[in-house]
């Protein structure tokens, strides 16, 4: 019974020594997943579970025809290291597909994700 005891309290101490590395995972956008809008969005925001890596992490927006609308400058809140911000040219009826990459700040491994929102006429 002791030797399993030791075993169990051995297993437990490795376990929690490991640092928790999770990739980032998106939680919520504006404009939402599968929005649909009656205007442009005034801007495009990403937010994640944890901080994320300000070189790594980026997004663009294209239209139906795989051109980029946005306008270049989806990049990390300095302020608020969790989001990601961008702006888009205004934007004519359509659907669109946000394209985004994300590292953690704490292990860079890059991840990445889609999602879609439209512009109704």
């Amino acid at each position: 019974m002791r030797k399993w005891i030791g075993i169990l309290v051995a297993v437990c101490a490795v376990l929690t020594a490991v640092p928790a590395l999770a990739h980032p995972k998106l939680v919520k956008a504006q404009p939402a997943k599968g929005a649909i809008l009656k205007k442009t969005p005034a801007k495009i925001q990403l937010w994640f579970h944890e901080e994320l890596d300000t070189k790594l992490s980026s997004f663009t927006v294209q239209n139906q025809r795989n051109e980029r609308v946005d306008n270049g400058d989806g990049k990390v809140n300095l302020d608020e290291r969790k989001m990601m911000e961008g702006s888009v040219r205004p934007l004519p009826a359509g659907n669109y597909t946000v394209k985004w990459k994300a590292a953690g700040d704490d292990d860079k491994v890059v991840v990445e994700g889609t999602f879609t929102f439209r512009v109704r006429d």
